[in-house]
């Protein structure tokens, strides 16, 4: 079934997520309060409230920084409208700063949002129009293109570079070995900067990277989950089975069949 999801969540401390992760639903994602570091799909961002982002589907994506507010709404494509759905494709991974009253008026129709119980009489039309009022506000928001803002200092020119090569060689037999021989680095040299700036080893960014590829596909083609372990650089289809349940609970053809029903 097509679903939509708002959460407003506020945090006084610094807060990071845990891991970087993905999913085949759009994101929008409005910081109404303080700063956040986001890493999207291969670099890091500085953003600074207020500011809209939009992460489309299969984007790996995390944030991290000290005290904020924001409003997180998910929905699924088969929610939105076409014209919605253009809106959205067009303002992905863009900086959206809205003047204050646009901003004002977003955070007054999130809150709503949030507040609005959809099962009342005429509720999920009441929620559908609020939300098509939100998109026409960002439909109307200026746009500049996401530019990462880490510079040397702040995380190694050769960290940037080898999340860029893990991301368009994912398809490779890789070892940690050979990505430290590939940036002339030692094993605890590279372990360390991983761990430092993307919360994870190498080796787990490229399973990531994996199987944010692997959910792709099982969701826009018909090929076999032989098939698709191969394409995105799996050893077999037992190992990217066993992968693949770790981290998303479900078999890779359970979740073939799970989000079709969500379809």
């Amino acid at each position: 079934m097509p679903f939509i999801e708002i959460e407003k969540s506020v945090k006084e401390n610094a807060w990071s997520m845990h891991a970087l992760h993905s999913h085949p639903h759009y994101e929008i994602y409005f910081l109404c309060k303080g700063s956040r570091s986001f890493f999207l799909s291969n670099a890091f961002y500085k953003v600074e409230a207020p500011v809209v982002i939009v992460i489309p589907p299969h984007v790996m994506h995390k944030t991290e920084g000290g005290s904020f507010q924001r409003f997180n709404i998910d929905v699924s494509p088969d929610y939105l409208t076409s014209f919605q759905k253009d809106v959205l494709d067009r303002k992905s991974l863009q900086v959206l700063k809205p003047d204050a009253q646009t901003a004002t008026k977003m955070e007054e129709l999130l809150s709503e949002l949030c507040k609005l119980d959809r099962r009342q009489k005429y509720g999920d039309e009441v929620f559908r129009t609020l939300f098509s009022y939100t998109v026409f506000l960002l439909h109307s928001e200026k746009q500049k293109k996401l530019v990462p803002t880490a510079t040397a200092k702040e995380v190694p020119s050769w960290v940037l570079k080898a999340i860029d090569y893990l991301n368009r060689n994912y398809t490779e037999k890789l070892t940690l070995e050979d990505i430290a021989e590939e940036f002339f680095v030692a094993k605890p040299t590279l372990l360390y900067n991983f761990k430092k700036y993307t919360n994870c080893s190498p080796i787990d960014f490229l399973v990531n990277v994996r199987l944010t590829k692997a959910k792709e596909l099982l969701l826009s083609s018909k090929k076999s989950i032989g098939e698709i372990a191969e394409l995105c650089g799996f050893s077999s289809s037992n190992y990217f089975g066993l992968i693949f349940k770790q981290k998303e609970g479900l078999s890779p053809a359970n979740y073939r069949k799970y989000q079709q029903t969500k379809s």
